[in-house]
């Protein structure tokens, strides 16, 4: 069998530009089409512009961000636990009721902004003031920007957890795993109910765990209730690279009432 013989076409050269695109140096040509219907007909071809590469990466990197986000939003449906009544809380639609309130928010729009995934937040004070409102906010915000983010109630947690050990859907360590790796995770209610030894120590894990991550806390309670009800080990570690935003005011909740 005799080996089929590569034709090679006649060119021409045309001239040489700079692609105002690439900024590549492009040698246009005019090359015959050595065989087929076509044969003898001159075509031009540029070589060295890489426009349409550089099209198809940015293409696949805006593919590559929307499956991010959506794998993202995937894991805060699945693994958070939020009431209904947070689900539709926005910065926007939080209206503050008090001067302090409106501080608070702009402090939560400044922790935003300057988002770097090293600081933590411990949001404090009476109930209702809409703590939980702007940490959930908080999340929705960091992952319009690519960041995972998780939001537990610590109460709903430690109930999670214990269902794990009668093998209920999600495992220990799987949770856990996935608290460790996010960007941002917000422990809403620390404190609501009396903590165990056990509870405690699960709460250790989970705080040694975030080390050197966000964290944002949401309570209740003053510092000096905090610490007796979570223990001094799990206060000390929580207070760690932390800034405090007061929220005392009017029942948010109440506002329309």
């Amino acid at each position: 069998m005799e080996p089929i013989k590569v034709t090679k076409p006649k060119e021409r050269f045309i001239k040489e530009y700079v692609c105002p695109d690439c900024n590549r140096t492009v040698t246009q040509k005019e090359l015959e089409i050595p065989r087929g219907p076509r044969k003898g007909e001159w075509i031009v071809a540029d070589y060295g512009c890489i426009c349409e590469d550089m099209k198809l990466v940015e293409e696949a990197k805006k593919r590559g961000v929307a499956f991010k986000n959506k794998k993202m939003k995937q894991l805060f449906d699945y693994y958070s636990l939020i009431n209904d009544a947070l689900k539709d809380a926005t910065l926007e639609n939080y209206e503050p009721t008090s001067n302090e309130l409106a501080i608070a928010k702009q402090n939560i729009m400044t922790y935003i902004q300057q988002f770097d995934g090293t600081k933590n937040l411990l949001l404090h004070g009476n109930y209702g003031t809409g703590k939980s409102h702007l940490s959930v906010s908080v999340t929705k915000e960091l992952m319009e920007r690519g960041h995972e983010c998780l939001f537990l109630s610590l109460p709903k947690l430690l109930t999670k957890i214990k269902e794990t050990y009668n093998n209920k859907g999600v495992t220990e360590d799987e949770l856990l795993e996935v608290i460790q790796r996010v960007d941002l995770l917000v422990l809403d209610d620390i404190g609501a109910e009396h903590h165990t030894e056990w509870a405690n120590t699960k709460l250790f894990e989970v705080l040694d765990d975030r080390s050197g991550k966000s964290t944002i806390y949401t309570t209740n309670l003053n510092s000096n209730e905090l610490r007796a009800q979570i223990n001094e080990r799990n206060f000390s570690r929580m207070m760690e690279n932390t800034d405090i935003i007061t929220m005392n005011g009017r029942d948010y909740r109440r506002k329309e009432f």
